[in-house]
């Protein structure tokens, strides 16, 4: 579970805390050159404890997805983008997070620089976010500096959901 000001926080205090996620004004560029300058200003992530994993269940991320995407939605159409914006979300294991952003659809790359996966359903990405046993941080004996890792790494593919949001 989460603290908050020296309190437990439960599922239903984790998820009121993301309302400002849901509501945070979103940086619409102009160009092909804001590219950068949106993913850097819209971009969210969440963590958790192991012990609030337990508690949650991908309808319950779900609900919220869908809250963000209704918000991002409503932006983007009372906005000047023409193209729509591209939304997606991803499970960066290394930080124990959930991520996501989005950027104008100019038929660009999405800003990765490993292999990625392109999925369209968002619930293997909850689902992996959920199961992970290291949300409370790695364990100093699991943690391992050779080569092997540094090659199990490089061959992993990220998986990221990704959505486009018309105008």
């Amino acid at each position: 579970m989460l603290f908050v000001e020296g309190e437990i926080m439960d599922k239903n205090e984790f998820f009121q805390s993301l309302e400002e996620i849901v509501v945070d004004p979103l940086f619409i560029g102009n160009n092909m050159q804001d590219i950068a300058e949106e993913t850097a200003n819209n971009t969210w992530s969440m963590s958790i404890s192991k012990e609030l994993a337990t508690e949650i269940v991908v309808e319950d991320f779900m609900d919220f997805f869908r809250r963000v995407m209704t918000n991002r939605r409503e932006q983007i159409r009372g906005s000047n983008n023409r193209d729509g914006m591209l939304f997606y979300i991803w499970f960066d294991w290394q930080s124990a997070q959930i991520k996501f952003s989005l950027i104008s659809d100019y038929d660009t790359n999405l800003p990765f620089g490993c292999e990625i996966e392109i999925i369209h359903k968002l619930e293997p990405i909850i689902w992996e976010f959920l199961r992970f046993p290291y949300h409370d941080g790695f364990r100093f004996e699991e943690v391992r500096d050779d080569d092997q890792m540094e090659e199990d790494v490089k061959g992993e593919t990220l998986k990221v959901c990704l959505l486009k949001i018309n105008k």
